[in-house]
């Protein structure tokens, strides 16, 4: 194949590094050189040369999303737990081939607007399986009933037992509907072979409230969802980061999703099991009225990234348009340059694929990004962050 020079008036090759007039060799979808453009091109024959007037920057990772839930957009509810019953009652009136070419499509939109790699939650293992190899799929595990953890776990394992075409790990749904038992087989199990598992957490204060006092509105959902008399769950005094650290799924191989409704000593836990979070912001408001108080996270020192979560909660799948709301929320807090690493170098080290993404560099994929920019360099990630949704492509080499 013949190589490609991606010609760029302005490089920003990941959150602490800015170049002008740059110049990025690519070659069988992987970049094979970076640097000045008149540098590179020098003993490169029969190179073809494509000229961007504006920016280039790695393609984003989306820490936490359920690309399943794609055909099931804008779910009306009172609250969470509504939200949840609307969600399930339209997921199963559906065709299957219908859902599938929805999630597809949704998919390839995201990739489109500049999305590189997906941490992506759901239940059904064929149709993410279909979606493609750029993903972590996360096989979410529920179940309250005790005496039943061992069947589910056996069987959510005979999928990963296969000849599977993507990289797939389990998951804990969350505290309030995995129980102890299943949590801490999937944690055991991920583990073993060294597999990231992810679980959403403090994402609501129904949640807080039924593993502390063991009622609300969870109740409720278990309730309508498994049927009376069928699950047990006692308060446990605890908040959901100290339940689940007291059954050892905390540690630097976890990945908690939302942590909305957190304390001090939950924040305490997490820096020291050194966890990493992911925020999701548009989905936080919309759930449940509320998002992370990120400066005490990053006074905790703790690892943090951002997802899209779904389009059952969200407007878009978007990474640059999360970045933006993000930013949105918390440019007091912090600069452009940090909330950019969130999305990029932060969780290609944390989810182990620092090899391919996460930054442009030689050995690493070519899955980069264009954003028309005019401005100095000194605002690129200014602009990135929270001009550029909307206007970004991915670079076709």
């Amino acid at each position: 194949m013949v190589k490609t020079i991606l010609r760029s008036r302005i490089l920003a090759g990941n959150s602490q590094t800015i170049a002008e007039d740059a110049g990025i060799v690519v070659e069988n979808g992987f970049v094979t050189g970076v640097g000045k453009f008149a540098e590179v091109k020098q003993g490169i024959v029969g190179a073809r040369t494509l000229e961007f007037d504006g920016i280039i920057c790695p393609a984003l990772i989306n820490s936490h999303t359920h690309l399943e839930l794609s055909p099931f957009k804008k779910i009306p509810h009172k609250d969470f737990v509504d939200w949840v019953l609307h969600l399930v009652s339209v997921r199963y009136s559906r065709q299957y081939s219908d859902v599938r070419s929805e999630c597809v499509e949704a998919k390839c939109q995201s990739e489109k607007l500049g999305t590189s790699y997906f941490v992506n939650v759901g239940n059904d293992f064929e149709l993410n399986e279909f979606l493609g190899k750029n993903q972590l799929f996360q096989f979410e595990q529920i179940g309250m009933n005790v005496t039943a953890a061992e069947d589910i776990f056996k069987k959510a394992v005979s999928f990963l037992s296969g000849k599977n075409e993507i990289q797939a790990a389990l998951a804990i749904h969350g505290p309030y509907s995995t129980s102890a038992q299943l949590m801490k087989k999937i944690k055991t199990f991920n583990n073993s072979r060294n597999l990231i598992t992810s679980v959403h957490l403090a994402e609501t204060e129904s949640e807080v409230e039924f593993i502390r006092f063991g009622r609300g509105r969870m109740t409720d959902l278990l309730n309508m969802r498994l049927g009376t008399g069928s699950w047990s769950f006692r308060g446990t005094g605890l908040s959901p980061v100290e339940y689940v650290d007291s059954l050892g799924i905390l540690d630097e191989k976890t990945l908690c999703v939302h942590c909305v409704f957190v304390e001090e000593k939950d924040l305490e836990i997490l820096k020291k099991r050194n966890c990493g979070i992911v925020v999701c912001v548009r989905s936080n408001r919309n759930l449940s009225g509320s998002i992370p108080d990120i400066s005490r996270f990053m006074k905790s020192g703790i690892r943090v990234m951002l997802g899209t979560d779904s389009l059952a909660s969200s407007p878009d799948l978007d990474m640059f348009a999360e970045m933006s709301s993000f930013y949105g929320e918390y440019h007091d807090v912090l600069n452009p340059s940090a909330v950019f690493r969130m999305a990029t170098t932060d969780p290609s080290e944390f989810l182990g694929i620092k090899n391919l993404y996460g930054e442009i560099a030689p050995g690493k994929s070519a899955s980069v990004v264009f954003a028309p920019f005019a401005e100095k360099k000194e605002n690129v990630f200014e602009f990135l962050v929270s001009e550029a949704k909307g206007k970004t492509q991915v670079v076709s080499c």
